[in-house]
């Protein structure tokens, strides 16, 4: 994925903290959503198949979500874990999500990247950077994989 480095290095420097994994946290802070007319095969596979660098693992819980999750750098997850009251018995992680839900006789696409601080009482940080251009990029992706915008507020 070609933005994970550009990704990193700003989301050290530009975070928000939500606590939680929903699709409205996710497009304050930045997700994109699109529309397919049927089922998003294509950028399901897509997603999965990019996701071959060292240190990504593919993450596909369900038939509707797939997620590259990458390792940071040490020096990047030490810092991740000491401001974040993190863990380092199960390291953060840079993810980028493509989830699906059907909308009436197609399906609606929410492409979301953000950093998953696991905590040590068991829950969950997620980091969500709001940049344009990476939201511009999450939008490309969508739309070349024949996806239509849609409207969030």
């Amino acid at each position: 994925m070609r933005f994970f480095p550009l990704f990193a290095l700003l989301a050290l420097t530009a975070c928000t903290d939500t606590a939680t994994g929903t699709t409205a946290a996710a497009l304050r802070g930045g997700a994109q959503q699109a529309y397919f007319a049927g089922y998003p095969e294509r950028l399901f596979f897509a997603a999965a198949a990019t996701c071959n660098e060292p240190g990504q693992t593919v993450v596909r819980p369900n038939r509707d979500e797939v997620r590259c999750e990458s390792l940071p750098t040490p020096q990047a997850a030490a810092g991740l874990i000491l401001e974040h009251n993190g863990t380092v018995e199960d390291l953060p992680r840079y993810v980028f999500a493509f989830r699906g839900a059907q909308s009436g006789a197609g399906y609606v696409v929410t492409a979301d990247t953000h950093i998953r601080v696991p905590q040590r009482d068991g829950g969950v940080r997620r980091l969500r950077l709001r940049d344009p251009r990476l939201e511009a990029e999450l939008r490309e992706i969508l739309m070349i994989a024949g996806g239509r915008p849609v409207q969030t507020k």
